[in-house]
């Protein structure tokens, strides 16, 4: 069967690449926050390192190079973030790789219910955008602020918990994942009592 997602055989189960880094426009945008935080928070170190002649600018130096860092920090692990599923007949593994962390969650088959994709929340005006048009960009801010960190994934039900993963996966993707974790399990995730 030919499929969008990456599949690799493991010792024990199949490995699916979800996302990769670097792998979409968000990701982009994510590393030019990132370097744009790591160069401030450079700047501010050298200020830091320059002001030594007033406390209050060396408290502002190193609290703007502190935020600036984590911030950059953070962006750059966004950027670089892949996900993946291992998958075998009794488990799935949620898998997250960033620059500076990993994470890996394994959910037994037999209790997973309701494999169902978010769709995106409702998009509201913001309260300062223009009826007409959008004068000072409100709107229009709120459009790419909804697009990048709106919900649009993946998720199922498990001991009462909500799991969600898959950032930017559509509905035909969706099916098609459906398919492939039927395949490899044996399971209907959506419907338990199924197979």
């Amino acid at each position: 069967m030919e499929t969008i997602f990456k599949i690799s055989q493991d010792s024990d189960g199949k490995l699916i690449t979800l996302s990769r880094a670097l792998d979409e426009r968000g990701k982009y945008l994510y590393l030019f926050y990132s370097l744009v935080f790591l160069i401030s928070g450079l700047v501010f170190g050298i200020a830091l390192v320059v002001a030594s002649y007033s406390f209050e600018a060396m408290l502002v130096a190193a609290i703007g190079f502190i935020a600036c860092t984590i911030a950059g920090m953070r962006f750059g692990n966004r950027a670089f973030m892949s996900e993946k599923i291992f998958v075998n007949k009794q488990t799935i593994g949620l898998i997250r790789n960033g620059l500076f962390n990993h994470e890996r969650k394994d959910y037994e088959i037999s209790g997973i219910s309701n494999f169902r994709p978010l769709s995106k929340p409702e998009l509201t005006d913001h309260p300062l955008a223009g009826d007409s048009f959008d004068y000072l960009g409100f709107q229009t801010e709120q459009k790419v602020i909804s697009e990048m960190h709106g919900d649009k994934g993946l998720a199922f039900d498990y001991e009462g918990r909500v799991i969600s993963f898959g950032t930017d996966i559509y509905s035909w993707q969706f099916d098609e994942l459906e398919i492939l974790l039927h395949d490899i399990s044996g399971n209907d995730l959506k419907n338990p009592d199924r197979e």
